[in-house]
């Protein structure tokens, strides 16, 4: 979990106020916030200019779209399409739960994104694979089920999603 330093700041100060003094507190603030302390999404500039210059593939179907538009949030619009973010989706559904009645109660879905990173030459900048699972429950109506697999796929999209935008981020850095 990425803190921003205001929130830090206020966890430090309601924790160090009621037990120190405030020259103390104050104290602790200023050299917090003199170590240079910023959270990896968004603030680094390598970072906010790779991912303004990346393309993303187009969807073709529902959980696609919720991958992409969790990538998009973070790549925002595209001022140029330096890079091309490829992506291979395949997810798998498993049965998990079977109760005493020999009926199905939960699903697992297993998710894998083989993703690359192109430019526009073509050169390959990064390939990787993002893993990840998640599981829905199957009791109730048809419906409730339904519903419950369409949310299991967009937590999945999520989790994989913040796997690439982190691993790019680790590549912006070097």
């Amino acid at each position: 979990m990425v803190l921003n330093q205001r929130s830090l700041l206020l966890y430090l100060g309601a924790s160090l106020m009621s037990l120190y003094s405030r020259r103390k507190f104050l104290t602790a603030a200023f050299f917090l916030v003199g170590c240079g302390y910023a959270p990896v999404h968004g603030i680094n500039p390598k970072t906010k200019k790779l991912y303004t210059s990346v393309f993303v593939q187009a969807p073709k179907d529902r959980v696609e779209f919720e991958l992409v538009r969790n990538l998009e949030k973070q790549f925002r619009k595209n001022s140029s399409n330096r890079y091309l973010l490829n992506y291979t989706l395949t997810i798998k559904e498993e049965k998990g739960v079977v109760s005493a009645s020999q009926t199905l109660e939960r699903y697992s879905l297993f998710g894998s994104l083989k993703y690359s990173l192109t430019d526009k030459d073509g050169g390959v900048v990064l390939t990787n694979t993002a893993k990840s699972f998640t599981a829905y429950s199957a009791t109730g109506t048809p419906l409730a089920t339904e519903r419950a697999k369409r949310d299991a796929q967009d937590r999945l999209m999520v989790i994989l999603a913040e796997q690439v935008l982190t691993r790019i981020s680790i590549l912006s850095q070097l």
